[in-house]
């Protein structure tokens, strides 16, 4: 009865996550809405990023446009203020420089929400004032419309990024463009806003589009769930538009993450995707048509190839994703709307169409294999109901001997994954020599990047305040924890991904192990069952809930792999902790290299008090509790 009533309540399929993620004016949200089917659904610009916060996207069985929006916690919202506050103490207003960017945005936010002059009022003060924006008491806004473009109209204020110069163009006399007004100034409070379609022809449903930020929020709460995000999809795709396609620093972080989402997510597809890949300039062409299949050509080739190697330096070279025909599309949403007297490319050009069946097949194959766990499942639980029809005539199931085998094959199980997990010790320890002869090095290229900034003491005391990680505007992302990590990570991304590989494992993986344990266990329950002329009913079960069984394992271990992978930096994160405390409070004159001299010395003692085998035991532990 517990069985059938968890079975009803379970959903026969998980969704499938597709994450988005690309850098300011990438084009993902035009690319979002024409996978959709919707040209202007979600606030698009030529020039500028128009999206404030994570935005996910799904179809489902409605007749309505849903959008829900959720706002940061009042302690989020708190724990940001103080943050924003202690980034401005000591901000000089006479300083010049791109630096200010990240003070312009700090200083928006807290004008967005209490008014001109907020910046120069205290902690305190800001929290006894009154907020000059609507906050609902609940945190979360819904919108409900019968047609796209009502919700679309209705969205956009929440979500287009408040740095746009229309705003400044408002009529703010009129009672729409204050009502518009006070839903803009909501932004520097939106968490994250999810949107719901009725469904269509072109997305299945299921299927979640997750549009994430490149290099992740300044706000801590917004970062955090930019992680969790990109470790919860199941295909990552990487948006750049083709004048910004090759080199670019932010689409290596951006791989970096994908590949680490790979090793340590859920995710096992990897898709690099170009955009506005009409905008060329074709003189030299006799025609703009040939042109552009030729650029995109060459650029599949040339990208494919570098992808490729990156992906080979980290994962296995039998992994899914290597096993892709195509890692890289090359898109045009601008042609794919245009009519069929104006356009260059004709819709099968564009590769809008070859991406929407790129996601029908991620969403099927998915599908598949849930569908196939579930009515395993559903099979253990009729095999259930024939072993209790046939209990009132049998006598008691001779179970010593059974028992003992059962026992003693867990017991080899777990000798079998010690094995498993043993290889990576040499990896391990290797990477640990190599983070000891580079962690001077990488530190000096994470400081060196300020050295140019008049402004980079305030950005050193946010890195400090936020224990070793900060997300800017200028320097986009900077991990001092992941820099002094990573060369430990280089060690060992290769044979953890094998360890917990489960498509192709290989002789060292654990789910050979696990397949091998299982497929013995049956066996015995087959020869067992033949001995003592076992009914049907009986044998079934045993063997289905042995199946049963093994997936909630594969389930516990898929949970486990993400805290294993993340346990060598996070104990970084919390050996350095005290001392970020220490370098945050340095104030006054030179105050940037008394920071970064105070790291210094920070972790040079920390390595000499073995900091970085610490962390390396933490891990071995964390694999010897699983």
């Amino acid at each position: 009865r517990d069985r059938l009533a968890t079975l009803k309540e379970k959903s026969a399929f998980s969704v499938t996550s597709i994450g988005l993620f690309g850098s300011t004016g990438a084009g993902k949200s035009t690319l979002l809405n024409t996978l959709l089917g919707k040209e202007f659904f979600l606030p698009v610009s030529g020039t500028q990023t128009c999206t404030s916060c994570q935005v996910r996207v799904s179809v489902c069985r409605s007749k309505h446009y849903e959008a829900n929006i959720f706002l940061l916690s009042e302690k989020e919202w708190k724990e940001e203020l103080k943050h924003l506050l202690a980034f401005l103490e000591e901000h000089d207003d006479d300083e010049e420089g791109e630096s200010n960017k990240d003070v312009e945005l700090a200083i928006s936010k807290l004008r967005t929400v209490y008014g001109e002059g907020a910046e120069r009022r205290s902690y305190e003060e800001l929290l006894r004032a009154t907020p000059k924006v609507n906050i609902p008491a609940t945190r979360h806004i819904t919108l409900r419309k019968p047609k796209a473009e009502e919700l679309s109209e209705e969205l956009d204020p929440y979500i287009r990024n408040q740095g746009n110069d229309e705003e400044d163009q408002m009529d703010v006399g009129s009672s729409n463009m204050r009502e518009r007004t006070q839903k803009m100034q909501l932004w520097p409070l939106i968490k994250h806003v999810e949107v719901i379609l009725p469904m269509s022809d072109l997305i299945p449903e299921g299927v979640v589009f997750v549009d994430i930020p490149g290099t992740g929020d300044s706000n801590k709460d917004r970062d955090k769930m930019w992680k969790e995000s990109i470790l919860e999809c199941s295909s990552i795709w990487i948006i750049a538009d083709v004048e910004r396609v090759l080199g670019a620093k932010t689409q290596e972080i951006m791989l970096r993450e994908a590949i680490r989402a790979c090793q340590a997510g859920k995710c096992s597809d990897i898709t690099f995707v170009v955009t506005k890949t009409d905008n060329l300039s074709v003189e030299e062409y006799l025609s703009k048509h040939d042109a552009i299949l030729e650029q995109n050509k060459n650029l599949k080739n040339s990208k494919d190839k570098s992808i490729r190697l990156r992906l080979q330096k980290n994962l296995h070279s039998s992994a899914e994703v290597l096993q892709k025909p195509n890692l890289v599309y090359t898109v045009s949403a601008r042609e794919y709307w245009k009519s069929e007297t104006t356009k260059t490319l004709n819709k099968e050009e564009t590769e809008i169409s070859m991406l929407q069946d790129h996601v029908r097949k991620l969403r099927l194959n998915m599908m598949k294999n849930q569908l196939r766990n579930y009515m395993h499942e559903i099979h253990v639980v009729f095999c259930l109901l024939d072993v209790y029809r046939y209990m009132h005539v049998e006598g008691p199931f001779p179970l010593d001997s059974l028992d003992e085998y059962v026992k003693l094959k867990i017991q080899g199980l777990g000798t079998a994954a010690g094995h498993i997990f043993d290889q990576i010790n040499l990896h391990l320890s290797n990477g640990v020599e190599s983070a000891r002869k580079l962690y001077k090095k990488n530190m000096e290229k994470l400081f060196n990047q300020g050295q140019k900034s008049r402004g980079f003491h305030r950005t050193l005391k946010a890195l400090c305040m936020r224990k070793g990680e900060l997300v800017s505007r200028v320097f986009e992302r900077l991990d001092l924890n992941d820099a002094l990590a990573q060369p430990v990570y280089e060690h060992i991304d290769e044979p953890f991904e094998i360890i917990f590989r489960k498509q192709q494992p290989m002789k060292e993986s654990l789910q050979l192990a696990m397949d091998n344990f299982s497929t013995e266990m049956k066996d015995k329950f087959k020869s067992f069952g033949e001995s003592i002329k076992l009914e049907n009913s009986r044998l079934n079960f045993l063997l289905q809930e042995t199946d049963n069984i093994m997936k909630g394992l594969e389930g516990k271990i898929l949970r486990n792999k993400k805290s294993i992978y993340e346990s060598y930096v996070l104990e970084i994160k919390s050996s350095l902790s005290p001392h970020y405390d220490e370098a945050a409070g340095i104030r006054g004159r030179q105050a940037s290299q008394k920071i970064i001299k105070k790291l210094y010395e920070a972790v040079e003692e920390k390595v000499a008090n073995n900091m970085f085998e610490r962390a390396k035991n933490r891990m071995k532990s964390q694999f010897q509790e699983l």
